[in-house]
């Protein structure tokens, strides 16, 4: 069986996947404002969307900026599991609904952050996208 990951790669290769790829980024950030305002989306999911907007505007890190090579290394992290935690959570039809790309990429964006968060703690995990969750279950009850 060949592993998902090799899979993904082999499918962005032939599917012109550099463009997709560059344009990923701006699309994601068009993708979060509309899913914090879309009702259909769990409370608990847009606080995890609002809280990773504060994160990564906000000047305090886990591990400071300033510090060559790995300063933005918690950004990353965060970053990518709050997408994993997010997009793996909200209903596909209701992502695609908002999305300005081509389906495809959404799903192969949703699929490449859940391997590669499947690479960091079970722990980690929960700290920085449980507690989140968590906090947004209290607040809809």
């Amino acid at each position: 069986m060949i592993p998902k990951a090799v899979v993904l790669l082999i499918d962005f290769v032939k599917d012109g996947w550099i463009q997709e790829t560059l344009l990923a980024l701006p699309r994601v950030t068009l993708l979060i404002p509309k899913l914090l305002r879309d009702r259909r989306v769990p409370l608990r999911l847009r606080a995890a969307l609002l809280g990773l907007g504060i994160y990564l505007v906000s000047p305090f890190d886990i591990i400071p900026d300033f510090i060559p090579g790995i300063g933005r290394i918690d950004d990353a992290i965060v970053l990518l599991l709050l997408t994993d935690g997010i997009l793996n959570r909200i209903d596909e039809e209701i992502l695609l609904d908002h999305w300005t790309g081509r389906p495809v990429t959404l799903m192969r964006l949703r699929d490449a952050a859940g391997i590669v968060a499947s690479f960091v703690p079970r722990r980690l995990r929960f700290i920085l996208f449980g507690k989140i969750t968590a906090l947004g279950k209290r607040h809809a009850r």
